[in-house]
């Protein structure tokens, strides 16, 4: 018997319908599965589910906002949602300039990024804030995948902050007094600490991590007025006595910046209200074609203006970081960069620029400090050229970041830090982040080489070779035990067959992190001790040094 054709049409068209609700079924089933809601104090937030680990990700929550009429000033926290707020866009960054696109970047930029292991479900887990580089100029949270980082069960949040002259101008005025940028990153730990809990973070092992600016940031929050609000720290290359962070802030800069965009006045005020008007990108354009850098800087108290930093840092004590667990370091030749090209060294003045970022000198005293320091360096050669590089780096990267980071130390352990785990990185793999970024094949770890062994980066397409797989995993497994243990080896074991002791004033251990696992003690003695002796006896001399008296 035959079926006719319209009864076989028909029954081929139910089928056809039948299939395509089933797989209409199963697609809405498992996006719906892929949202996830969190109800925190401040909302409900819907995150969704990674695709590259077990975890959830919640990107781009708004933690503060910015004052519209005063995008320089401070700025307040976020108020609460009225609806779910869907957090699926990191996209948006800080107003910045970013070679080779130039400006970028909008106002409207103060948010997190969260990513939950799926552990967190059955008990709260340590939450590490990453505070990100970019000599307080430029970077975001978007650049660095955690997929490395949230393996090993920890809860990673990622924060913009603002930067250059939005986040940085320091007018001693109320309405702009200083360190904008830091204040935002007090705003986003505050954020953290309200409301880590819903996402299934433990509030009470909050540990903060940076590197460069980042890591400087987080010196200045141990330094700073505010509250205590984080339970460890990460510092990679970063301190508060950094040459980098120096800077003599012109106060004038609104109206220069305005001046540069056509618009004349001697007023600080009357600038901010224009420049205020004005597209961002253009800011920074006219900011940067003045050539200016904003850095933090120590601020004046006014009544009813919540104050970072009102003491200068450099001889200023550390009583935050009494019982605090710290683990810092910096790779070997931080400043190779610098020096790997020759025209670095035609009329090199490299020493006296040093010194007149950090110290007071007139000229003779300078010419006399500039003799003891390229003796001590560079011997007796009067004109040091591209065949000195090595005794370039050498005190470029101690006088820039290494010698910083000792003085750090030194004051942590003067204010009974609990414990402090010191490093040396010094693997070269290909995935040293600056030396493959800049095609350059020589020499050990520079600065910014760690990035590449604790983040996934747009840089490195290819999966690790071998060597690299084995450094990402015990930096990774390091740095997060650290921030469950407090220790970064609690116990030992094939990845980490060598136990890391913690450093005293006595002892001075430290471990290089290369191919072995090597703990030794007192790093370049002889270059440390070089410069004890010389801050010591021109400890009068220095920027700051008696702004706390």
């Amino acid at each position: 018997m035959k079926i006719p054709v319209l009864w076989r049409w028909g029954l081929l068209g139910l089928l056809v319908v039948s299939i395509l609700l089933t797989v209409f079924l199963v697609i809405f089933l498992r996006e719906s599965q892929d949202l996830i809601i969190v109800n925190t104090p401040v909302g409900s937030i819907q995150g969704m589910r990674a695709t590259n680990g077990d975890y959830n990700i919640f990107l781009g929550i708004p933690y503060a906002k910015v004052n519209e009429s005063n995008p320089f000033g401070a700025s307040t926290p976020y108020p609460k949602f009225d609806n779910v707020f869907v957090a699926n866009d990191d996209t948006k960054i800080c107003p910045q300039h970013q070679n080779p696109d130039g400006p970028r970047g909008v106002i409207d930029c103060l948010h997190l990024s969260i990513s939950v292991p799926d552990s967190a479900a059955s008990s709260p887990l340590p939450v590490m804030v990453w505070i990100h580089s970019g000599a307080f100029e430029r970077g975001a949270t978007n650049t660095f995948g955690i997929k490395y980082l949230v393996r090993h069960g920890v809860i990673i949040v990622s924060i913009n902050y603002r930067l250059g002259p939005y986040g940085f101008m320091c007018l001693d005025i109320p309405e702009v007094p200083g360190n904008q940028g830091l204040k935002d990153q007090v705003l986003a730990l505050r954020w953290v600490r309200d409301n880590i809990e819903a996402f299934g973070g433990d509030v009470n092992k909050i540990n903060v991590f940076g590197l460069s600016a980042g890591g400087h940031s987080i010196d200045f929050h141990i330094l700073s007025d505010t509250e205590i609000l984080f339970n460890s720290a990460i510092i990679q290359s970063g301190s508060s006595m950094a040459s980098t962070v120096f800077n003599n802030h012109r106060k004038t800069a609104p109206i220069d910046i305005a001046a540069q965009l056509g618009y004349n006045t001697s007023s600080i005020y009357k600038a901010i209200t224009y420049l205020s008007t004005v597209d961002s990108n253009l800011v920074i354009t006219a900011s940067r074609t003045l050539n200016y850098s904003y850095k933090p800087c120590t601020e004046i108290k006014f009544d009813g203006v919540e104050s970072f930093l009102t003491r200068h840092w450099i001889n200023a004590d550390t009583p935050k970081v009494k019982g605090m667990p710290i683990l810092i370091g910096y790779t070997e030749q931080e400043l190779l960069m610098r020096y790997v090209n020759p025209n670095a060294f035609t009329n090199f003045n490299a020493i006296r620029n040093r010194l007149s970022e950090t110290f007071n000198f007139d000229e003779v005293e300078i010419a006399e400090r500039e003799e003891t320091i390229r003796k001590f360096y560079f011997g007796d050669n009067i004109n040091i050229t591209y065949d000195q590089m090595w005794e370039a780096v050498h005190f470029d990267s101690d006088y820039t970041y290494v010698y910083p980071t000792r003085r750090t130390i030194n004051k942590y352990v003067a204010s009974s830090a609990e414990s402090i785990f010191f490093y040396v990185f010094a693997y070269y793999g290909t995935r040293n982040f600056h030396k493959m970024s800049n095609n350059v094949s020589i020499g050990s770890a520079c600065h910014g080489d760690d990035l590449g062994y604790v983040f996934e980066l747009s840089l490195f397409v290819e999966e690790p070779t071998p060597e690299d797989q084995l450094i990402l995993d015990r930096i990774t497994t390091m740095w997060t035990n650290f921030a469950k243990y407090s220790d970064p080896t609690p116990q030992v074991s094939s990845l980490l067959p060598v136990r890391w002791p913690s450093l005293t004033a006595e002892s001075y251990n430290y471990m290089t992190l290369t191919e072995d696992m090597k703990v030794g003690q007192h790093p370049i003695q002889e270059r440390m001790e070089f410069w004890d002796i010389f801050y010591e006896q021109n400890k009068k001399f220095e920027k700051g040094f008696y702004q706390n008296e």
